[in-house]
């Protein structure tokens, strides 16, 4: 009998430290833990983009991510299907040091490599429902690069964060985010325009683990105003491959 009370006050004495470890964070903690979900240096990723109109229609895409870490933060995307936006790429340095982020995007039609600068980063990207401040972020970037965080609410399950935003280059007023606690990955993203209506809202699911970094095998963008989504979908990871430095080049995209 003493032994199964001394198991019980364990398992409780344990519950309540956890609790109260998580009462403890603060929002820009929480985003901490959001970001140490992925502990690799680099990856590779091949990925479907599904398009969906308001009115139903669906067009969909493929393409390869790879992502580079270090004191430049590197990431590039390129399309390889359908034949008709095949070759077209983005690229992203984030130099950390001098807090200097750098857009680019090929267009093979035209042959030359365009710099997004200013507001043009919340334009769509390439038809979809994401801006290109958006897939600095759906990249790998860091949230706290772009954002401050405070805790509103707080379940068992999740931790509700309110987003300030930081970058005066992204044009959401706001944002509300919602973390799980026992993954620390967000599984909901709501973002709000100027007149603070809602205007986006991201889902995150089929949550996976791989080679101990946590991510999400699909995510769906909804704009609520205009009636459109983008749904991205990992169809194959390689976690820490040796990706060369050249490759997050504009020279490299204009030999493509």
């Amino acid at each position: 009998m003493l032994k199964k009370i001394t198991i019980f006050l364990f398992i409780l004495f344990f519950l309540i430290s956890q609790f109260s470890l998580a009462q403890e964070l603060d929002g820009d903690q929480v985003l901490e833990k959001v970001e140490a979900s992925r502990q690799a240096n680099s990856h590779q990723m091949k990925m479907e983009m599904e398009l969906y109109s308001s009115s139903g229609d669906m067009r969909s895409r493929e393409l390869n991510n790879y992502r580079l870490e270090g004191e430049v933060e590197r990431s590039l995307m390129q399309f390889t299907e359908p034949a008709d936006i095949s070759g077209t790429a983005f690229l992203l340095l984030d130099d950390q040091s001098n807090n200097q982020e750098d857009m680019y995007l090929y267009l093979p039609a035209l042959g030359s490599v365009r710099k997004i600068s200013g507001s043009q980063k919340n334009g769509d990207f390439v038809g979809s429902d994401l801006t290109y401040n958006d897939l600095s972020i759906f990249s790998g970037a860091n949230f706290r690069d772009n954002y401050q965080a405070e805790i509103t609410s707080e379940t068992e399950e999740t931790i509700e964060l309110h987003l300030e935003i930081t970058d005066p280059d992204i044009d959401y007023s706001y944002g509300k985010m919602w973390v799980r606690k026992d993954l620390w990955l967000a599984e909901k993203i709501d973002y709000y325009d100027q007149q603070e209506e809602l205007l986006k809202i991201i889902t995150l699911s089929s949550f996976d683990e791989i080679d101990g970094n946590r991510l999400a095998r699909r995510i769906e963008v909804e704009n609520v105003q205009r009636g459109s989504r983008t749904i991205l979908k990992l169809l194959e990871v390689d976690f820490d491959p040796d990706l060369d430095p050249n490759i997050f080049t504009t020279r490299y995209l204009q030999r493509q």
